[in-house]
C-alpha cells in the first residue's frame, strides 16, 4: 500500500499542485471578476486541475 501511494504522488504530484496552487489563484481572479457562486468556484479548480492534466501529458516539471 505504501508503495502505490508512493508511486501515485511521483507520477501525480506535478497535477496536484496545479490544482491545487493554480486553482486557488484561478478561483480568487475569477470570483474577483464575477459574482461569488459555486460554480465559478468550481471552475477555478477545473482549470488548475487541466492545467495539471497538461503539464502531466506535455511531461513539464518543477524546474524546466
Amino acid at each position: 500500500m505504501e508503495e502505490w501511494i508512493s508511486d501515485h504522488f511521483d507520477n501525480w504530484a506535478l497535477v496536484w499542485f496545479c490544482l491545487l496552487f493554480w486553482g486557488s489563484i484561478f478561483g480568487a481572479v475569477l470570483l474577483y471578476l464575477f459574482e461569488a457562486s459555486l460554480f465559478v468556484s468550481f471552475s477555478g479548480y477545473a482549470l488548475g486541475f487541466f492545467l495539471g492534466l497538461l503539464a502531466k501529458n506535455k511531461g513539464w516539471s518543477w524546474i524546466s
